[in-house]
C-alpha cells in the first residue's frame, strides 16, 4: 500500500532507487518534498479551496435513514412539574388517561410528556391529534397507547433502565420506512430490536416471539401492532419515559 500523499506524479519524478525503498522510506521522501516548496504551494491552494468552499458539508445520514437522535430529558428530570409554584397547587388534569399518559399527575406533567413524545418521534402535535379536538381518538393515538401499555411492558433493555420512546424512534416516526420496506424492517429487527432488547421475563427475542413463526414460514404473522402477539408483560409495568 502506498503511503498517504504518495501520488503517481511524485512517484514518477523520483529516482528508481527511491522507488524501490520501503513504505516508511517512501513516506519520508514524499513528505520532505511537500515541505520543501511543494508543501507551501499546496498549503496556499488548500487555503484558497477552503475559503471558496466555506464550511464542511453536513455529515452523512445515519443508519436506517435516521437523523441524529435528539437529546431528551426524562419527565421531571430537573424539577417536578407537579410541584406547587408560589404555594399554588398544580393545575389538575381535565380527565383521567389509560394509555400513554396514564401516569400523568397534573396538566403540566401531561404537557411535558406530550412534548417529549413529539421530540422522540420528530413530529408535531397534529401528527396524532385532531386540530381543534385534541381528545378525539385517532388511529395513531391507538398505536401510541398500545405501545405504551402493551409493547413496552413486554420488553426490557439489555443495558437496563426504563424503556423510552426515543430508544427506538430516535427522532423518526416511521423507523421501518415510509412506506415500510421489508428489507429495512428485517435489518432493524435483527440489529436493533433483537440486540438491544429482550423479553420482559428474560430470554432473547426471536421472530417467532411476536410473529408466531420464523420468517419465511406460512404461519409467520407480519403485523404485530395492535395485536396481543407479544411476550409476557412485566409483573409491574415501569413508568413510561417518552
Amino acid at each position: 500500500m502506498p503511503c498517504p500523499g504518495w501520488t503517481v506524479a511524485n512517484h514518477a519524478t523520483r529516482p528508481r532507487s527511491a522507488r524501490r525503498e520501503s513504505g516508511s522510506q517512501k513516506c519520508e521522501i514524499v513528505y520532505s518534498a511537500l515541505v520543501s516548496g511543494l508543501g507551501r504551494r499546496l498549503s496556499i491552494s488548500a487555503a484558497a479551496w477552503l475559503l471558496a468552499c466555506g464550511t464542511a458539508p453536513p455529515p452523512r445520514e445515519q443508519a436506517f435513514g435516521a437523523p441524529p437522535a435528539p437529546r431528551l430529558l426524562p419527565v421531571a428530570a430537573v424539577v417536578d412539574p407537579c410541584a406547587p409554584v408560589d404555594d399554588k397547587p398544580p393545575v389538575a388534569l381535565a380527565t383521567s388517561y389509560v394509555g400513554l399518559a396514564r401516569n400523568a399527575r397534573c396538566e403540566a406533567e401531561l404537557q411535558a410528556m406530550m412534548q417529549e413524545v413529539s421530540l422522540a418521534l420528530g413530529v408535531s402535535c397534529t401528527y396524532c391529534h385532531v386540530p381543534g379536538d385534541f381528545p378525539a381518538l385517532t388511529e395513531r393515538k391507538r398505536v401510541a397507547n398500545w405501545m405504551a401499555t402493551e409493547l413496552i411492558p413486554s420488553l426490557r433493555k439489555r443495558s437496563g433502565g426504563d424503556i423510552a420512546c426515543r430508544d427506538c424512534h430516535a427522532g423518526r416516526a416511521k423507523i421501518l420506512g415510509d412506506p415500510r420496506r421489508r428489507e429495512l424492517a428485517i435489518e432493524w429487527m435483527t440489529l436493533e430490536l433483537g440486540e438491544r432488547f429482550e423479553q420482559a421475563g428474560g430470554g432473547p427475542l426471536y421472530c417467532k416471539t411476536c410473529h408466531g413463526a420464523d420468517l419465511g414460514r406460512p404461519e409467520f404473522r407480519s403485523r404485530v401492532i395492535l395485536s396481543e402477539h407479544l411476550p409476557q408483560k412485566q409483573p409491574t409495568a415501569e413508568r413510561l419515559t417518552p
